[in-house]
């Protein structure tokens, strides 16, 4: 059974105030967990209802190897803690790890004031396709850690290394920092210098002026059909495609 402090704790990690507190953010669904455990993610706490785990006993039994204490609750429990309007059953506690700031080489893909998480999610799943393992936040990002980004990045978490509210300048003198903007050269006609990191802008404002004056380059990508523009997630995706698998990738 469920204690009233690991419920406030749990009901806590809801808010970002609190997620930065304690340094735990929540994952929900056999799915999500799954790729925890694939990804060797050490959890702080795991709950699970006897629902859930008539179905995946051989989930909890893995989890229980190295977290004995995972617990069983029961619906209104799950409920009171869940992140969701109507939980899956299983919901665990993760560690948010804590990175070094200084930055090395590789490419990277920086967010200037993201504020959808669905989007968010979206591009760091993407970014994780495509083997790149580095994202920086401007200060006006949605939490990276904020349940629905975390739901739509489907598990990208555990293979990246984010750095939150961070500036553009600390690349200036080590990459090529290219943004994307409606009105840049034509992706398939820009040729890459070292590595590089790609700018993605605010939904509905795209790139800040702080940001602008920092970029080296801007690109497009050129319109076939009909349409205003792209959203920022799918945009980013085609743009990470044609700069890892057509530009090379250091």
């Amino acid at each position: 059974m469920i204690t009233k402090a690991e419920k406030k704790h749990i009901q806590s990690l809801h808010h970002r105030k609190w997620r930065n507190k304690h340094s735990q953010f929540i994952i929900e669904g056999k799915r999500l967990v799954q790729e925890a455990l694939n990804a060797g993610e050490l959890f702080q706490s795991v709950f699970y209802t006897d629902e859930f785990f008539q179905v995946n006993k051989d989930v909890i039994e893995k989890i229980s190897l190295t977290l004995p204490a995972c617990q069983k609750v029961g619906d209104k429990e799950m409920t009171a803690i869940a992140t969701t309007d109507t939980p899956s059953g299983i919901l665990a506690v993760c560690y948010i790890p804590e990175y070094s700031n200084a930055v090395h080489g590789g490419n990277w893909i920086y967010l200037d004031d993201i504020s959808d998480p669905g989007n968010m999610g979206t591009l760091l799943r993407t970014s994780v396709w495509f083997g790149i393992q580095n994202i920086v936040l401007s200060k006006n990002c949605v939490d990276v850690y904020n349940p629905k980004v975390v739901r739509s990045g489907m598990g990208a978490h555990f293979y990246l290394k984010s750095f939150s509210n961070q500036s553009l300048k600390q690349f200036k003198k080590s990459h090529t920092i290219i943004g994307a903007d409606q009105n840049g050269n034509n992706i398939n006609d820009f040729e890459i210098e070292a590595p590089w990191v790609l700018v993605l802008g605010n939904e509905a404002h795209g790139l800040s002026k702080n940001t602008k004056v920092l970029l080296d380059y801007t690109i497009s990508i050129p319109k076939i059909g009909y349409g205003e523009s792209l959203n920022v997630a799918v945009a980013g995706g085609i743009l990470m495609e044609k700069l890892v698998n057509e530009r090379g990738n250091w």
